[in-house]
């Protein structure tokens, strides 16, 4: 005769299993470092020289080529700019900037300097104000230079408050380009460095030089001092 009391058969017994994971767990809070080593490793990049690692790889140092109204200095807040802004008012618009690179002493630039009648069937004659300008950023750069390629040079970024006349970026820009055009040797002749030139292929090769993007305009009261700000931190 079959035993009548066979409730616990096929049941499983809970309790060593339990105690296990007790021990486990138990051992996990006691070893586990919630400050992971691993935090404050530096990530390791792989180079172009194979699968052997080194240290981080820093980005390149942007040169910014900064031009805004004279008489604005550093160390103020937007809403600062923005209320000298409204105090000036068109005064900032008269043609007198400021081009500074790093934490040189800033060149004042007279915009209306800068307007040469040329005449017809006749090269642009030489402009001083334009030399001025070329000179100032050829001694820059210059401090700026590294051994290498013109494509490994610091790339430069032109920031131009957009309150005033794009010329004042333009002629920065062709500085710049002048400056890469005496570094590759293709004068086009014997004269200055604002008047030599750049082939296309000198251009691939040349550094990068760019603008720096306009802001988007969300129409708020301070944007213009939230533009000052932006570029005199530069």
């Amino acid at each position: 005769m079959a035993n009548a009391d066979n409730s616990t058969d096929g049941k499983l017994d809970l309790v060593p299993m339990i105690d296990c994971i007790m021990l486990l767990l138990l051992f996990f809070i006691l070893t586990t470092s919630f400050t992971t080593e691993e935090k404050v490793i530096g990530s390791l990049l792989p180079t172009t020289q194979g699968d052997t690692a080194i240290g981080q790889v820093e980005p390149p140092t942007t040169i910014s080529v900064c031009i805004y109204p004279a008489g604005f200095t550093r160390g103020y807040t937007a809403e600062d700019y923005q209320h000298q802004l409204d105090v000036r008012g068109g005064d900032v618009m008269t043609g007198k900037a400021w081009l500074r690179i790093g934490n040189r002493e800033p060149l004042g630039i007279d915009g209306a300097l800068l307007r040469v009648a040329m005449p017809a069937g006749q090269a642009l004659p030489e402009n001083p104000e334009v030399e001025r300008i070329d000179a100032y950023i050829a001694a820059a750069l210059n401090d700026y230079e590294k051994t290498g390629a013109r494509k490994d040079q610091d790339p430069v970024s032109i920031a131009s408050f957009s309150g005033m006349s794009w010329k004042f970026a333009l002629v920065a820009y062709d500085a710049v380009r002048a400056y890469e055009a005496g570094k590759v040797g293709n004068p086009v002749t014997a004269k200055p460095a604002d008047q030599v030139a750049l082939t296309p292929k000198d251009l691939e090769s040349a550094r990068e030089v760019d603008f720096m993007p306009p802001p988007l305009r969300a129409y708020s009261p301070r944007e213009l001092g939230e533009e000052m700000a932006d570029i005199l931190r530069r």
